[in-house]
């Protein structure tokens, strides 16, 4: 009967972990060592007793084996949550940088075609400045045809006046666009004095506000952000109707964040929303304030 109960025990014990081996041994231990301390008197009873107290073993390492088991699983779980976390930030992270890029390259790309279509706009004035010249030099010749000579008005016409065409140097157009020409190759410290050179000669044009932009945004690339925040200014305060106005509002804010500026730039920026709602500039403000952490109102 003993060998039997030993045999069994051992049956019941093979599939347990080692980790559990000595908890389970100590408890069947226990109800062995009391069984074979009453060996004298064993009857059906005390078997039965020892089968039950066998299950009741049996249903405790089951027990142990669940709650192991669930504590594995947690571990791991919150394992793939963390490494799924470090991954979304690093996404997040990768994902405003080329944001910043591509914001910062649609900018130029938007002031490149705006400049494009403002010369191509002046060159067609010219043309027709140039073609409205031609017809009252044949009209004052008497309606003949002008030959190629010193005097475009042939020989009875009037005789043109070059040195007055040629004293007069460059023009307001030439200025801007060769000033420009430096900007868009990254010569800024001549676009700068192209652009004050400009102004000093054509203060009131319609690009007097567009040179103090770019000097502004030369300035900026340079890495002189105070003085980018004050050409800023100028153009708003001198030129507040200027279609550069949310721009320059949104160039500025910028400029105080690189100078650590930041409370003073984010109120630029909710200006910018508020003032430009549906221009480009108010979309970037939005993501320049998203990519602060601060909800945009």
């Amino acid at each position: 009967m003993v060998s039997r109960i030993h045999s069994r025990a051992r049956e019941r014990s093979l599939p347990l972990r080692a980790g559990r081996r000595s908890t389970v041994a100590a408890i069947f231990g226990a109800a062995l060592a009391g069984l074979l301390g009453a060996w004298g008197c064993i009857s059906s009873n005390d078997i039965d007793g020892l089968h039950r107290q066998m299950n009741d073993i049996e249903k405790q390492i089951q027990a142990l084996e669940r709650k192991s088991s669930s504590k594995e699983e947690v571990a791991k779980l919150n394992a793939n949550v963390s490494d799924q976390t470090r991954q979304l930030l690093k996404s997040n992270a990768d994902t405003g940088v080329k944001l910043n890029e591509l914001t910062t390259k649609m900018e130029q790309l938007e002031a490149k075609l705006e400049d494009t279509n403002r010369r191509l706009s002046q060159l067609s004035q010219q043309i027709a400045e140039t073609q409205g010249d031609l017809a009252r030099l044949r009209s004052s010749a008497g309606g003949a045809a002008v030959p190629p000579a010193s005097n475009p008005g042939g020989p009875g016409a009037p005789a043109v006046d070059t040195t007055r065409v040629f004293a007069a140097g460059p023009s307001p157009s030439d200025l801007y666009d060769t000033a420009y020409g430096d900007y868009t190759k990254g010569r800024y410290a001549l676009a700068i004095q192209g652009f004050q050179d400009y102004l000093k000669s054509y203060p009131n044009t319609d690009l007097s506000d567009d040179a103090v932009y770019w000097i502004g945004e030369s300035h900026y690339a340079l890495k002189n952000y105070k003085e980018a925040v004050a050409d800023f200014d100028k153009l708003l305060k001198g030129y507040p109707k200027s279609n550069r106005a949310a721009a320059s509002l949104l160039k500025k804010s910028y400029a105080l964040l690189e100078l650590g500026q930041k409370p003073e730039a984010v109120v630029q920026l909710q200006y910018v929303m508020h003032e430009y709602p549906t221009a480009d500039e108010a979309r970037l403000a939005r993501a320049k304030l998203k990519s602060l952490g601060i909800e945009a109102k």
